[in-house]
């Protein structure tokens, strides 16, 4: 592996802190994506990572068609 790659693949991080009045409610959307993603094993931050990715894939092709 050259050097570069390996700098390349480094990990970014995110940390995020959730209120006392949204934990409940972060929980509970959390249960329902890992349902939806039929894998209720899955790890909380890719599951928040790729649910993220989604929305703005999303929202880019909203603002795409109110364009044309």
């Amino acid at each position: 592996m050259k050097s570069h790659d390996k700098k390349e693949r480094t990990r970014s991080v995110v940390s995020v802190s959730i209120t006392p009045e949204k934990t409940e409610e972060f929980y509970a959307a959390l249960s329902i994506l890992k349902r939806h993603h039929e894998d209720p094993f899955i790890q909380a931050a890719p599951l928040i990572v790729e649910t993220i990715i989604e929305a703005a894939r999303r929202i880019q092709k909203e603002a795409e068609k109110e364009k044309l």
